[in-house]
């Protein structure tokens, strides 16, 4: 069964919950990568240019499950 990783936004709401959020490419999919360290690279980019100071966390998915 083939792995790969998303990356998920954590955003707080106008209530102060956390909420995830998973990050989509360009044509509204779930942004998926082949391996952990091209998808820390991408949330490491994410936060340096977030002005809002949004974490990103990455999160491993084989299958259809999310772990």
């Amino acid at each position: 069964m083939k792995e790969s990783y998303i990356i998920i936004k954590k955003v707080e709401n106008s209530r102060g919950v956390t909420v995830p959020i998973i990050m989509l490419n360009g044509l509204s999919e779930v942004m998926e990568f082949d391996d952990y360290e091209s998808a820390n690279k991408m949330a490491q980019l994410f936060e340096v240019n977030s002005d809002s100071g949004w974490k990103y966390t990455i999160r491993k998915i084989s299958g259809n499950t999310i772990n």
